[in-house]
């Protein structure tokens, strides 16, 4: 790569050819690792007609030509990078220069880094003259790696507080977290906070308490409150204001203290924040531990009977063991009033928390064990079918031979099918001695030989399977062909029973309405299939199908999908005419590993065998040689 882009630049030719050919260059492994070799030079020649190749492969970290990580900011490239980053400050190209100076940035340690940036904004900003000037200087080094110390803060609030302001609460640091000693916590903004408050920015004020202070003060100062605030309403907002943004480690201790000095005056925000007790992990492998204090709140809610309090402690921030033993020891009161019983089940079910990003989101949920889950189906079992069914969804804890086996002896088809679900995407332990491989083993046997033996006629087996099929998570399958290898019963509902599938209109709508990508392949194989019956079902699902030509999917996939839609398109005029407007839009998805030549066999399928719905550009032209007749 170090060759290639240095024989690049060598060559003469004009920007345009240059810039074609480093986005070829760039579809190569390693090409953003010699950032420092074709940046400053790209910048020098045209920084604006090079800015999108920039901003686009720009990386921070770099190559040399042996392969060994390397600084460009020292040594011989230093002047270079120094010339381009102090272009693009005097340009006010922001995003360029906040890349350039974060990648300075890295190569000089975590504390020079910071201590260096403290040093540049004050400065910058105490010499901007306007405004205009100043919010420029903040545009620039909102760097994620500024973190600000209150001498800074100061400097910023006594040039322009208002500008400032949300600028310092974007870069406020944490005070503490898990594993920070003492020594490192950063102290109090005290300075800052009472100029604010003397201000009445409250809001500001408060936040910087939020994240700076540490656990000890904070413990301290709700004890205090619980003294001189009188008024439950005004306790909780006091409260709230005062609780941190990093969740404290002994927050259930500090519950269990609360509670007991103000009773239902804090239930508000104990509810709000149960969410910040969590279990302790003492090692991999390990069971969890409840949090310290967690159980003498579960049991002083137990004796004051706060069953709200109770069931969210219980579901948000116990360890599934304790969960389990609550539940096992409601179930087991048999002199406890059933209406009862079953309200205080339900404060407990449903999920602990969810944690929520972009592409990707968890959410916790406490597992039964078999034996509770058994005891529970026993006395509630619409329970279990309904807010508890979560709570047995098997997994790597647990495949509940047990709760198979009485929901197969009751004939049980709801829960039957959630289980088979859940069931249909684990592939057992290969440890022919282990005891989670012979349950597994045990379940799914049981499973698969009771779906094998359902009626075939009046589509029994597909509208089952379908449910079953339907009710698979988004994700939950993984490595498909271990699966398959592995899983009896996924090989029965996936493999081996397309034509009970083709027979009933409603289980194929249903595949293809599932959440489960490969359970959609199974319905665009089932379409795809050379048959009359197979064509008539396509034609019917145009709805669905024809997102198919728009969506993501691996390729793989999508070649299914095509062979499905060709025989939707090649049943009937006006569901060709339908899907011929979708197959011409995918033609400008930027999506470069499309098969697009695939898509333009399809469309020439279509074209010839409807050619009334061909366009201009699409119908054939024959030319034949004009003869000119001799004069007489």
């Amino acid at each position: 790569m170090d060759a290639a882009i240095r024989s690049t630049f060598a060559r003469r030719q004009s920007n345009a050819e240059l810039r074609a050919e480093l986005e070829a260059l760039a579809q190569r492994p390693w090409f953003r690792e010699f950032s420092w070799l074709w940046g400053p030079s790209l910048h020098v020649r045209d920084r604006v007609l090079f800015r999108p190749l920039i901003l686009s492969w720009l990386r921070v970290g770099n190559l040399t030509a042996a392969g060994a990580w390397v600084d460009p900011w020292q040594g011989e490239n230093a002047a270079a990078l120094e010339t381009w980053l102090a272009d693009a400050d005097r340009h006010d190209d922001v995003e360029v220069f906040r890349r350039l100076y974060e990648w300075r940035q890295q190569g000089l340690g975590m504390k020079k880094a910071e201590a260096r940036w403290r040093e540049d904004l004050t400065k910058r900003f105490g010499d901007a003259r306007t405004r205009a000037a100043r919010h420029l200087v903040l545009t620039k080094l909102d760097v994620e790696t500024g973190r600000l110390d209150e001498a800074t803060a100061l400097a910023l609030d006594d040039v322009d507080a208002e500008l400032a302001r949300p600028f310092i609460r974007q870069r406020l640091p944490f005070a503490w977290g898990p594993g920070v000693p003492q020594e490192k916590q950063h102290a109090m903004w005290t300075t800052l906070r009472e100029r604010l408050l003397a201000r009445g920015d409250t809001e500001l004020a408060w936040a910087i308490y939020r994240r700076l202070v540490t656990e000890d003060a904070w413990r301290a100062d709700v004890f205090a409150l619980t003294q001189s605030v009188t008024d439950a309403q005004a306790l909780v907002r006091a409260l709230e204001e005062h609780h941190p943004d990093l969740a404290p480690t002994g927050a259930a201790e500090v519950f269990v203290e609360l509670a007991e000095k103000r009773g239902r005056d804090v239930v508000p925000y104990l509810l709000a924040h149960l969410s910040a007790v969590f279990p302790r992990w003492s090692g991999y492998g390990s069971r969890g531990k409840n949090a310290k204090g967690l159980p003498e709140l579960l049991e002083l809610c137990r004796v004051r009977g706060w069953e709200d309090v109770w069931g969210t402690a219980l579901r948000t921030s116990a360890t599934a063991e304790t969960f389990d033993q609550e539940v096992l020891s409601l179930v087991h009161d048999a002199k406890a009033d059933p209406t009862v019983t079953r309200g205080r089940l339900l404060q407990v079910a449903g999920t602990g928390g969810e944690w929520n990003r972009p592409g990707f989101g968890i959410t916790r949920v406490l597992p039964l064990t078999d034996t509770t889950a058994v005891m529970l189906y026993a006395r509630f079992p619409e329970l279990l079918r309904g807010p508890f069914r979560m709570h047995v969804s098997s997994g790597w804890h647990s495949s509940y031979p047990e709760l198979v086996g009485r929901a197969l002896e009751r004939r049980d088809e709801e829960l039957l099918d959630f289980l088979a679900s859940r069931a249909a995407t684990q592939a057992p332990p290969t440890h022919s001695g282990n005891k989670r491989q012979r349950e597994w083993v045990r379940v799914l046997d049981a499973l698969a030989t009771h779906y094998e033996e359902l009626p075939k006629e009046d589509g029994v087996f597909a509208r089952r399977a379908a449910n079953v099929l339907g009710a698979i998570p988004a994700y939950a399958i993984w490595a498909d062909k271990t699966l398959l290898s592995q899983n009896r019963l996924a090989r029965l509902l996936l493999m081996r029973s397309d034509e009970l599938y083709l027979a009933d209109p409603r289980a194929v709508r249903d595949l293809l309405e599932s959440p489960q990508i490969h359970v959609q392949a199974l319905a665009f194989r089932l379409l795809g299939r050379d048959s009359p019956r197979a064509r008539e079902l396509a034609a019917s699902n145009t709805d669905v199908l024809q997102a198919a030509l728009l969506r993501p999917l691996h390729r793989r996939t999508r070649l299914m999908a095509f062979s499905a839609l060709s025989n939707a398109a090649l049943h009937d005029v006006d569901t060709a005419r339908r899907l011929l407007a979708r197959m011409r839009d995918a033609f400008a998805l930027p999506d470069q590993r499309y098969p697009k030549e695939e898509l333009v066999e399809l469309l020439a399928k279509v074209l010839q065998r409807w050619p009334e719905l061909r366009g201009p550009a699409e119908s054939p032209r024959i030319f034949s040689a004009s003869t000119k007749e001799a004069s007489p």
